[in-house]
Order: C-alpha cells, then structure tokens, then sequence
C-alpha cells in the first residue's frame, strides 16, 4: 500500500461498457503512483478501459536555425 498522499490525479484511460460501448468513467492516476476509477453512476462489470490518443510531442524549435516563414509578407 502507497503511503504518499495523494495530491493530483489525472486521466489516463475512458472506461467503456462493452454491451453499449457507452463512457461510464475515466481511470486515474494520482501522483503517488496509484490508480483509481472514478465511476459517473457507480460502479459497473463488463467495462473496458481505452487509452487517451496521444499525441506526438512537438520538438522545441532553435530559434537560432529556424527558417524565415515562406507566408510572410
């Protein structure tokens, strides 16, 4: 058992019924570590649990080899 407190949490993945493929919760993670579904009527069986799309992380730009933008006037 995690015995830091738990300050944040986020989503990380929608929980789904698998009869109507309807979004019943999002599954948390909290920055201790744990993890935690948080149901919106309660809590249910036959459910499965989608990730988030992720998107691809943008790589800083160098302003010092950036290239002039080619739509400026």
């Amino acid at each position: 058992m995690n015995t830091k407190p738990r300050l944040t949490g986020e989503p990380i993945m929608r929980i789904l019924s698998k009869k109507s493929e309807n979004l019943v919760g999002y599954l948390y993670q909290w920055n201790n570590g744990d993890v935690q579904p948080a149901w919106f009527d309660g809590a249910m069986a036959n459910v499965r649990y989608e990730p988030f799309i992720q998107t691809p992380e943008l790589k800083p730009v160098d302003p010092k080899n950036a290239s002039a933008r080619s739509d400026a006037p």
